[in-house]
């Protein structure tokens, strides 16, 4: 699962900013889609607001989680 990125945020970390901006984000997502049709796996792109971490990975609930809940515990499949 692809989701958009955070750019400015992402710059301003000194570790990743040289590769951000010497890789441009088209190549970036063109080679994740190649490398996916390699492997045999899907490549979904969501928006950047997704609520991935509050999503069961299994069947899909989505759950409200505040911030000091740091593990995913679904009431619906366990």
């Amino acid at each position: 699962m692809i989701e958009n990125l955070n750019v400015s945020g992402m710059l301003a970390n000194h570790k990743l900013s040289k590769s951000i901006a010497d890789q441009g984000f088209y190549e970036f997502r063109r080679q994740l889609e190649y490398k996916c049709q390699w492997y045999g796996c899907e490549l979904v792109a969501v928006d950047r607001f997704f609520p991935s971490s509050k999503t069961c990975s299994s069947c899909g609930h989505v759950q409200d989680m505040p911030l000091n809940i740091r593990t995913y515990d679904c009431p619906e499949c366990g």
